[in-house]
């Protein structure tokens, strides 16, 4: 699905990302670090928010290469930057109208949306900046299921979210997977993807530390100290 080789990028003169190697099969994989590890920049670069300086990204066989953000949406990848980002002023199911019409058009419909969110199929009238900030990143990623994606890229989903808001938006991105999704997620907290993931890599510094499975690693606790360590 997704191949990562060699990844060097950065802002302005000053590298941000070395020579990272990250792959992604038809599965849930995360990418855990500390604070400034590179996480973030890692995603923007994938997408095409960030030029990469060296290295290649591939995307079902498909090299990505200079693809703009728009033309690897359509080739499949879809991100779901940090931050919610949603349409304030329009309701719940103007976003997602919006969100097909400029989306190619593929497996998911705003009935599938509500499928996997039933909360916002209960507040589809409801303004979008009214939303709890739970129900805002349901949206934003059931606007990035409208175009169909076979990668879905998620940073740092459960920031600022109570605890049992973001234990649901976890199992609902495993409904999600085994609807035909893969899946790179960006956390902080391994405890809160540790039964959703299939392989973690934990960046240092701008370098993949390690990777495996959370059992190869050493479990939770042991991923918690290497990253924490690291910052």
């Amino acid at each position: 699905m997704l191949h990562v080789d060699v990844l060097t990028t950065g802002y302005l003169h000053a590298p941000v990302l070395r020579d990272v190697t990250v792959s992604v099969g038809d599965e849930i994989v995360a990418v855990l670090g500390a604070n400034g590890a590179g996480k973030t920049t890692l995603l923007r670069a994938l997408s095409g928010d960030l030029r990469a300086w060296s290295g290649s990204v591939s995307l079902g066989g498909q090299a990505l290469g200079r693809m703009s953000t728009w033309d690897r949406a359509r080739a499949g990848m879809a991100h779901v930057p940090e931050g919610r980002h949603v349409f304030a002023a329009m309701s719940v199911a103007d976003n997602l109208e919006v969100a097909g019409l400029v989306a190619r058009r593929g497996r998911f419909g705003v009935d599938d949306v509500y499928g996997f969110f039933p909360r916002l199929a209960e507040r589809r009238t409801q303004l979008a900046g009214s939303l709890s900030g739970g129900e805002q990143q349901m949206l934003v990623i059931g606007r990035a299921l409208m175009g169909d994606p076979r990668l879905l890229l998620v940073d740092e989903m459960s920031a600022g979210l109570a605890p049992v808001t973001a234990r649901l938006l976890v199992e609902t991105l495993r409904d999600i997977h085994a609807a035909g999704v893969a899946m790179l997620l960006v956390e902080q907290s391994p405890h809160l993807i540790e039964d959703a993931v299939d392989r973690v890599y934990v960046l240092e510094r701008g370098t993949v530390a390690t990777e495996g499975t959370i059992a190869e690693i050493g479990g939770v606790s042991r991923l918690a100290e290497i990253y924490l360590a690291a910052g």
